[in-house]
């Protein structure tokens, strides 16, 4: 089966799953889970739908739409740079994305990674080795830019 977006695999330092955070929607449109977001500085959340350069994190719950900006909340898996997540590519193979050296890996839209863009993201490749139920690879990757770093959370959203 295709990923449902962005599924978090394992941590690299073994042991630490995301924190779950309730983060102010920016968008009123319907949020997936797995969604890639990133705190604007409005303070909200927005999806990731284009070229990708800093990561909060990724939707764990969805929103339906009609969400109202800056009062309704959607549940937040907090990315850090240990965390490998795995996400369906758009294609049957990736030439140029090289395990352990593309570290600008980019994605076409909140939920899927482009497998030939590699100039201006921030997904380092971990694993295409496995295919999903589509034919597509399903890719393991970890974010190299990401907006909490060694757990230095602030949750006051108000």
């Amino acid at each position: 089966m295709a990923s449902r977006g962005f599924e978090f695999a394992f941590d690299l330092q073994k042991g630490c799953t995301p924190v779950i955070m309730d983060l102010l929607c920016g968008e009123t449109t319907a949020y997936v889970k797995g969604d890639l977001v990133c705190l604007q500085t409005d303070g909200y959340v927005d999806k990731l739908t284009t070229s990708i350069g800093e990561i909060t994190g990724v939707v764990a719950e969805g929103r339906a739409a009609g969400n109202v900006a800056g009062t309704t909340k959607v549940k937040v898996a907090i990315a850090t740079p240990s965390q490998v997540w795995k996400c369906s590519m758009d294609a049957s193979t990736a030439t140029s994305a090289k395990v352990g050296y593309t570290k600008t890996l980019d994605t076409n839209d909140a939920n899927t990674i482009d497998a030939d863009d590699i100039t201006n993201g921030s997904l380092i490749l971990l694993d295409k080795s496995e295919l999903d139920n589509d034919g597509n690879i399903l890719a393991y990757v970890t974010f190299s830019d990401v907006t909490f770093v060694r757990g230095v959370v602030d949750t006051d959203t108000t």
